[in-house]
């Protein structure tokens, strides 16, 4: 499910609203973001200074990830303001889409209904849905 979220470094004012891929089967065991590099460098992490580590992707395969760090996100909807929640960063070899967690999509209060294409804040109004944003590629 695709929506727009609002990114931005701790402790820095300056943030970035971009398109991400909620995720349901991401499972980090943490809110984790994965940001494709052109992403992630645009918001000024350093990929050479990185933390190499290792996940494991679908099917047990093993994959390399850089550590980027911490991130701030938030859900971006014009009606309201909704609370930052921090999340852990890191960057995918290969990877052009935002992805969040199943993790952080439950911190962000996300209910997603990806048989309609549309989702909700948990607080909104009953019967209130939202329509799934245009993805975002980063190549």
């Amino acid at each position: 499910m695709w929506l727009e979220v609002e990114l931005r470094r701790p402790g820095r004012a300056d943030s970035l609203i971009v398109r991400a891929y909620a995720n349901g089967g991401f499972r980090a065991g943490e809110p984790e973001m994965i940001l494709p590099l052109r992403l992630a460098t645009s918001m000024g992490f350093d990929i050479g200074r990185a933390e190499l580590g290792e996940g494991i992707a679908c099917g047990g395969t093993h994959i390399a990830m850089w550590e980027l760090g911490e991130i701030e996100v938030r859900v971006h909807v014009p009606d309201r303001e909704v609370p930052w929640v921090r999340a852990r960063a890191v960057c995918v070899e290969g990877e052009y889409e935002a992805l969040l967690s199943r993790e952080l999509i439950g911190s962000l209060g996300l209910l997603l209904d990806y048989g309609r294409s549309r989702w909700r804040l948990e607080d909104d109004p009953p019967g209130q849905y939202r329509d799934e944003a245009e993805p975002q590629y980063w190549r």
